[in-house]
This record gives structure tokens, C-alpha cells and sequence, in this order.
């Protein structure tokens, strides 16, 4: 596992890094790496929505952390190449199939959960903009107080963990968005779309593909970009949109619904393993 070896790849290019810098700084530093490295490699063993975003979190961090050790006088073809494996590695934690292992990791029984695609809006800007809030908010405090700025650092300390665990917890709920097989039939469990969960038992389900372009279909994808899938069923149902939008949003009578699963192809084949179709 390139993360359990990664103190002994990255360790000199960060200790370099961190060599120009203050005592009471690169403790804070040193001590602050080592506990992320510890909950990361913990976290990589215990698949959870909760870890899945620790992981997508510190990979990227760690290749900002290797960059910015290279900013001297360091060997920049040893720091490109252990940034560049640690960056493809961040491409790796962020693919669709590890967020489908680690929201499995609190299915029950013979379930299969595949991610929900978040909002287009949100990629655009706001989730990565939640990421740096995050990791900035959780380290800059500590830094700045072991800098001697004792004021500023106490507010930021306070602050900034404030910020980081509401944008943490806005991250979470974006692992919480699924689409669920079940043995009774397939839910839609997603608090951006609609108030409670919603069982499409195996009986009601007509169709299940790739939307048409044009579809009438009653639409739940959120705004995601990519292929979405049309769940085409026998009967109408009602979906209730969520509290917070109920002022705006009334019940509706669905006989399709559109969803943007993280993995299109797999979800078919389970639709059709599962005889859904």
C-alpha cells in the first residue's frame, strides 16, 4: 500500500521542507502529518462514508504538502515523481468503484449502494472550495500558534474548526446519497431529491435504462452531468420533495424518475442480475 510506504518515500522531501522552518513549527508540523497519516491508514481498513471522505481529503493534501516541500532548494525530480504517484492515487480515492467499497461498508445483508453523482453546480466550485476550507480550517490554526502568533492563531484555531467541521459535514451528506438494490426492489435514498427514502418495489419497475433525450420523466439527478438513467415503473408513486423546499415544491405523481448513479453500466447489470428488467 503506496500510503503505509509513504513516510518513507515523502519523509525526506518533507523533512527538507520543514528544515528551513521554526522547532516549535516543524513539531507541529511533523506531529500533525503523523496523526493524518495514522486515521488515513486506518480509515483506507474501515470502509465508511465517514473515512471515504478522509481519504479524498488527505490524498490531495498530501501532494499540496509535497509541492509546497519543494519550494526550495529541494531535488524537484524527487518531489515530481512522489507528487505524481500520490496525485494519481488522489485520482484513484476519488473514482467512482473506491466510493462504491467504502459506502458498502455499512450495507446490510444482501444490499448493493452505488454514490448518487453530486450537482454540477457543486463540482464547479463549491466542493472543492469545501475541501480547502476543510483541511485549511483543521491545520491553520495549530500552525499559526506554533508560528507565536498567539492571537491570531486562537482565532483562527476557533474559527477555522468551526468552518471545517460545516464543511466536513457538507461533504459527508454528499456520501449519503445513494441508490440502494435491494431484495424487494431498488431505493432511492437521497435528501437533495426527496424527503424520505423511496422503495420501487420489483413489481412496480417497467423499465430501467440509459434516459431519452427530451424525457418527460420526473427529474432527481440534481443537475449532475453524465449519462443518467430512467426508472420507467407500472404505477405512479408520489414523491415528497424535502422539508426545506416544500414552501417552493409540492407532492408529485411520478410514473419515471431520472438518477445519476456514480457507475451507469454496473447499475443496469445489477438492475438486470437482480431481475429488475
Amino acid at each position: 500500500m503506496w500510503w503505509a510506504a509513504l513516510p518513507f518515500i515523502a519523509g525526506p522531501v518533507l523533512a527538507d521542507g520543514l528544515r528551513e522552518t521554526s522547532a516549535a513549527w516543524r513539531s507541529t508540523a511533523s506531529v500533525g502529518l503523523w496523526v493524518l497519516w495514522g486515521l488515513v491508514l486506518v480509515g483506507s481498513l474501515l470502509a465508511h462514508p465517514a473515512t471515504l471522505v478522509l481519504v479524498r481529503l488527505a490524498l490531495p493534501s498530501a501532494v499540496a504538502a509535497l509541492l509546497w516541500a519543494g519550494r526550495g532548494n529541494a531535488d524537484w525530480g524527487e518531489v515530481s515523481l512522489v507528487a505524481a504517484i500520490s496525485g494519481a492515487l488522489a485520482a484513484v480515492a476519488l473514482s467512482a468503484p473506491v466510493g462504491q467499497v467504502f459506502v458498502n461498508g455499512i450495507s446490510y445483508g444482501d444490499e448493493v449502494r452505488l454514490i448518487l453523482r453530486p450537482p454540477a453546480v457543486l463540482l464547479a466550485g463549491p466542493l472543492p472550495a469545501a475541501a480547502v476550507i476543510t483541511v485549511g480550517g483543521a491545520v491553520s490554526g495549530p500552525l499559526l500558534l506554533a508560528a507565536e502568533h498567539w492571537a491570531v492563531g486562537a482565532a483562527v484555531t476557533v474559527a477555522g474548526g468551526a468552518l471545517a467541521f460545516l464543511a466536513a459535514r457538507s461533504l459527508y451528506s454528499l456520501t449519503r446519497r445513494w441508490l440502494v438494490f435491494v431484495p424487494a426492489g431498488v431505493v432511492v435514498h437521497d435528501h437533495l431529491a426527496v424527503q424520505d427514502p423511496v422503495l420501487l418495489r420489483r413489481r412496480s419497475v417497467a423499465g430501467f435504462g440509459p434516459a431519452k433525450q427530451g424525457s418527460d420523466a420526473s427529474d432527481l439527478s440534481q443537475g449532475a452531468a453524465g449519462l443518467l438513467l430512467e426508472l420507467s415503473l407500472s404505477q405512479p408513486i408520489t414523491l415528497s420533495p424535502p422539508a426545506k423546499r416544500k414552501s417552493s415544491n409540492q407532492e408529485v405523481q411520478a410514473e419515471a424518475i431520472l438518477i445519476a448513479p456514480s457507475r451507469p453500466g454496473q447499475t443496469i447489470a445489477l438492475a438486470h442480475q437482480r431481475q429488475l428488467v
